[in-house]
């Protein structure tokens, strides 16, 4: 399997029938995630998310019912029957993200701030969720990112910075722009 990383603007799940088409083909997991938002805003970004991830799985050969999911001690989610496909989810406000690969990767999408260095925070999330190393502990080190891992900006200039972190080189090709037709 080849690194994907795909990407969704979630304002379309602003159609309510979209949303409850959409709601209905998520596994059972993801929508008492979806649930469990407050804001229909974030119920929108969790399910965009989901979404994302059933297409990549799917684009990756699997069926999503035979993927267990566990989690590491971190809290780092990862499909115990495949140890060979791992996967990474974020969302904020109005953009979901996913990536998958055959090798351990890490992703985050921030909403662009003037207030907090976000370049930075994408790098902290991406790794931490890469490395299954908590936020607290990386932040505190003095040196927090080891030269095996390489990052991979995603630039949409639609005011979100997108962030992977993989041990090998990411290509434009492996980044998609993911839309319902």
């Amino acid at each position: 399997m080849k690194t994907m990383v795909y990407i969704f603007d979630t304002k379309v799940l602003e159609d309510k029938k979209l949303f409850d088409k959409l709601y209905k083909t998520v596994p059972a997991y993801r929508q008492k995630k979806v649930d469990a938002y407050a804001s229909d805003a974030e119920k929108r970004s969790c399910l965009g998310t989901g979404v994302i991830f059933s297409h990549a799985i799917k684009e990756a050969g699997f069926s999503e019912d035979e993927l267990k999911i566990a989690y590491g001690e971190n809290g780092k989610p990862y499909f115990k029957n495949d140890l060979d496909f791992h996967f990474c989810l974020s969302h904020s406000g109005e953009r979901a993200m996913c990536a998958v690969s055959d090798e351990p990767i890490g992703c985050d999408v921030e909403i662009i701030s003037p207030e907090k260095d976000t370049d930075l925070w994408t790098r902290f999330e991406s790794y931490g969720k890469a490395t299954d190393i908590p936020l607290f502990q990386l932040m505190n080190q003095q040196s927090p990112f080891s030269n095996d891992w390489l990052f991979k900006e995603v630039d949409l200039n639609d005011g979100y910075k997108y962030m992977t972190c993989t041990q090998e080189e990411l290509s434009d090709d492996q980044i998609t722009v993911y839309k319902l037709d």
